[in-house]
């Protein structure tokens, strides 16, 4: 048996943070992965979904393909992942050991033919996608991120389940490519963990391009038949489709042997952790989607960065709060930080609000880009942002800077003040604060 420090199972944004940082600093590590290096977002999630959204803007101008647009997705993929992982991971000093871990104890795994152990180990093994309990879907053979860049050929009539992040940006750019789409959400909206208005103008953006939502839809059951067409039966009808694809959650990957030693879930089945990213079992830690906090690479990669330093000097403290920004994909893309319109009139007895559509300003006039608008929010006495929200071009890349301002504490007055390069999307977050102190 191998012995090590550090024993990180899962080589995503979580799992690689924190095997290099121990690793450069001398420590004896070790990374189990079963499938390939870069975890979900990089080899089936963020990365493929951006490739195909932006082939998807202009592929019918370019005359591609189907075929030329899924080489063109495969061959970003491969760039991301790099062609020399393992001796990269050798110059960090890091042992890469290939296969499914099987935990015999806390700290001891099997890898393959491999049995090895340390002092810490972590579990950063993620999610995959999870398929909800609808009557014959699972037979329906559906498609999910994972598969859906594999279909041999675009599909005529595509049917989404699930209305949130990854249903709303393969939805849109398979609509762009050609398919007929229409969006099934059980929820009584999509994007629903964004403010009401942004959910509102999305769905009327998505439907004037020709997708068909479905909000508040009950899904009877799912059927595929000898000829391949899928049928999904609804409360209110029935409809027929060449493929279905499934983005409605997430499952956890627990590694084996864990549930035999007593590894402690939460009601979701995620791995239960202390505010520092301890489980119940000595010498284990978690980090990662597979905790169920908010799944996104760059938080993965914050919460990663707090656990290998508490694994380093042996001390476990909190992991501090911090706001954490999202963002969606689509065109326009949709920016998320702070509190909802919503969430913030519960929070405080007062506060404001203001609204600037793009279409006011120039940078988005003349680039012929004035779908959406920029929302703020602020405590009604000391002006403090609460939140703010974005759908627009570059709503994505605006949302930093708000989030940035609203995790220092600074006041809509401050940001109103602060000069803006014109003419430039950034304006957008400067007048919309202003229109809050106004």
């Amino acid at each position: 048996m191998s012995t090590y420090d550090l024993i990180v199972i899962g080589n995503g944004s979580a799992g690689d943070n924190i095997a290099r940082t121990l690793g450069r600093k001398g420590q004896r590590v070790a990374v189990v992965e079963s499938e390939h290096l870069g975890g979900e977002c990089l080899n089936d999630g963020c990365i493929p979904s951006k490739a195909l959204i932006h082939l998807s803007k202009d592929a019918n101008g370019r005359g591609l393909g189907w075929d030329e647009v899924v080489a063109s997705i495969h061959s970003t993929q491969l760039r991301v992942r790099g062609s020399d992982p393992n001796g990269g991971m050798r110059g960090d000093g890091i042992d890469l050991y290939w296969g499914e871990a099987v935990f015999g104890a806390p700290t001891r795994v099997r890898a393959g033919a491999s049995e090895i152990s340390a002092t810490n180990v972590v579990i950063a093994t993620g999610t995959g996608p999870g398929l909800p309990p609808i009557p014959g879907l699972a037979d329906a053979r559906p498609q999910t991120n994972r598969t859906i860049f594999t279909l041999a050929q675009l599909p005529s009539r595509l049917a989404v389940i699930g209305g949130g992040p990854i249903g709303l940006e393969l939805g849109q750019s398979f609509l762009r490519l050609g398919s007929s789409v229409t969006l099934f959400e059980a929820a009584p909206r999509i994007a629903g963990t964004e403010d009401p208005e942004v959910s509102m103008e999305l769905t009327a953006i998505l439907e004037r391009e020709g997708m068909r939502v479905v909000a508040g839809a009950q899904i009877q059951r799912v059927d595929r038949s000898d000829d391949g067409a899928v049928t999904i039966t609804t409360a209110s009808g029935r409809f027929i489709f060449d493929e279905v694809l499934v983005a409605a959650g997430r499952l956890p990957q627990v590694p084996a042997g864990l549930a035999e030693l007593g590894l402690e879930l939460d009601k979701r089945g995620f791995v239960a952790i202390s505010p520092c990213g301890k489980t119940n079992l000595d010498g284990l830690w978690a980090a990662g989607d597979i905790t169920g906090k908010f799944q996104f690479t760059h938080f993965a990669s914050y919460q990663a960065h707090h656990i290998g330093k508490h694994i380093e000097s042996g001390v476990c403290e909190p992991i501090p709060e911090t706001t954490v920004p999202w963002a969606i994909f689509t065109e326009p893309e949709i920016g998320h930080a702070g509190m909802t319109e919503e969430q913030a009139r519960a929070d405080r007895a007062e506060i404001r609000v203001a609204r600037l559509d793009a279409a006011e300003l120039d940078w988005f006039r003349t680039t012929g880009q004035t779908d959406g608008f920029a929302k703020v929010i602020a405590d009604g006495q000391s002006g403090v942002l609460l939140g703010a929200h974005f759908i627009c071009a570059r709503g994505s890349t605006l949302v930093g800077e708000a989030c940035l301002a609203i995790q220092h504490g600074l006041t809509a007055r401050q940001v109103a003040s602060t000069v803006h390069p014109y003419p430039t999307a950034s304006e957008l977050f400067r007048w919309a604060c202003a229109k809050v102190v106004d």
